[in-house]
């Protein structure tokens, strides 16, 4: 699985990072603190699973997983926030899952056998 990782905040990321890195079958593509240049970047990556904070400045986590599937089609959107209240705004977004922070090793864990599964 091929991932990439979007948050603005650098230590959600880095901890984010470490724990799908424990997973021999996933390899990251790239980390963003800034949504619009991981919106750039999956033009030129072959991403196929975007974990994407829900709150972010410049651009939401639901305007770019929007974005992100006009230019990959069928890739796999995962939501991490720390509020639960805006999972509720992601309703009708396509997703495969949400994680809520501070994101665990066991939630992380249960999200891929979901996604590997293909049951999101």
């Amino acid at each position: 699985m091929r991932v990439m990782l979007v948050d603005d905040e650098r230590p959600c990321l880095d901890e984010l990072e470490y724990l799908l890195a424990q997973h021999g079958d996933i390899t990251i593509t790239g980390t963003y603190t800034n949504p619009l240049e991981a919106l750039e970047a999956v033009k030129h990556s072959a991403s196929d699973t975007a974990f994407l904070d829900i709150s972010m400045p410049y651009m939401s986590g639901t305007e770019l997983a929007e974005a992100l599937l006009k230019i990959t089609p069928g890739m796999h959107i995962v939501f991490v926030t720390a509020y639960s209240k805006l999972l509720a705004g992601a309703k009708g977004m396509p997703s495969n899952g949400s994680i809520l922070k501070p994101v665990s090793g066991q939630i992380v864990d249960e999200v891929l056998k979901r996604l590997r599964s293909g049951n999101s």
